[in-house]
């Protein structure tokens, strides 16, 4: 699951791309889902998309969730039908269908989760990118 560079991000600052043949790799997953970013102290999500870019295959039932609390990770993209996916979902999710997104007003990272839903052990094939907008913050407040 590599992260592409910025200059390939086209407007979100944060894209991890996942395959089927991962999702079907033993051990990738912990309890349904995979860990794919930090929310850092202080930062805000604003934006947050999955797309798929090859249909997946060896399966009919996967649904994917992106956000911020383990088992449900929902409050970014909602529960979204992955497999029959022919568009872009965007902002679904409760935290950021408003503004101003998820915020963590802690003084830790939260971690943001992909949660999948179905039998990803028998995808075959396929390829989808979630994207992010994630505004760190504490850069700025470190200089002010």
């Amino acid at each position: 699951m590599p992260q592409l560079s910025n200059n390939e991000s086209r407007g979100f600052t944060h894209y991890f791309r996942i395959t089927g043949t991962e999702l079907a790799t033993t051990g990738y997953l912990t309890s349904s889902e995979k860990l794919i970013a930090q929310l850092p102290a202080g930062g805000i999500i604003t934006n947050a998309a999955v797309i798929v870019q090859t249909a997946l295959a060896g399966a009919t039932d996967i649904t994917i969730s992106v956000g911020s609390v383990t088992g449900t990770a929902t409050n970014l993209i909602a529960s979204t039908d992955l497999d029959a996916l022919t568009k872009v979902a965007y902002n679904t999710g409760s935290a950021v269908d408003t503004e101003p997104g998820l915020v963590n007003n802690t003084a830790s990272a939260v971690p943001i989760f992909a949660r999948f839903g179905g039998t990803p052990s028998t995808l075959t094939a396929g390829d989808f990118t979630i994207g992010l907008t994630i505004l760190d913050l504490s850069g700025i407040a470190s200089n002010a």
